[in-house]
């Protein structure tokens, strides 16, 4: 059986945006499966009781000026730094999860485009509906939807995770950071089949 890795993220994060544009390549290369958990990066944060990184002056200006840029040139992605950050992604995180899951890789990585790619505001639900193909408000306002994006943070806290992207394999090994994702591979080329 294929190993399964479930990668935790939010549309908030860059280096989310970064590793989610490298996990179906790196799913092929491993023969592995990656579960897509959206979750509320400052939802979590607040569970955990952590501080976000960018509330550093310091650290944020290296994040956006240096690494940043660098990451997105070694991925060869897109980068374009958004006019608003951070900004709220519960609305995008409910329509990622009002889809059918094998639709949440696709949907997020449209999102993800959209926000880090092209810098559009995705907290509009204007701008929702048109990357995502169609019209979400129903959707994201059911108590069941609204329930998931919830259960998910409340998951990663409980599983150990303190941020995204996050990668936890199934034996419990957690990996964070886009920066992590070689390590990633090398740990689940060398579990037996």
């Amino acid at each position: 059986m294929a190993p399964r890795v479930e990668f935790y993220y939010d549309i908030v994060s860059p280096y989310s945006y970064l590793a989610a544009t490298q996990v179906e390549t790196l799913a092929q290369e491993v023969a592995c499966e990656f579960v897509w958990r959206p979750i509320l990066l400052g939802g979590l944060f607040k569970l955990i009781e952590a501080s976000p990184p960018v509330t550093q002056e310091a650290k944020r200006r290296y994040i956006f000026e240096q690494d940043l840029p660098r990451m997105a040139h070694e991925f060869q992605v897109p980068l374009v730094l958004p006019n608003r950050f951070p900004i709220n992604t519960i609305q995008a995180l409910r329509a990622i999860v009002s889809f059918p899951e094998a639709l949440w890789a696709e949907k997020s990585l449209a999102l993800f485009e959209a926000y880090w790619g092209e810098g559009l505001d995705i907290t509009q639900v204007e701008v929702l509906n048109e990357v995502l193909g169609t019209d979400i408000r129903a959707a994201i306002a059911q108590e069941a939807i609204k329930a998931r994006v919830s259960q998910f943070t409340q998951e990663a806290a409980d599983k150990g995770v303190f941020g995204a992207p996050s990668f936890l394999c199934d034996d419990g090994q957690l990996f964070f950071g886009c920066d992590r994702l070689a390590q990633l591979k090398h740990y689940l080329t060398a579990q037996p089949t």
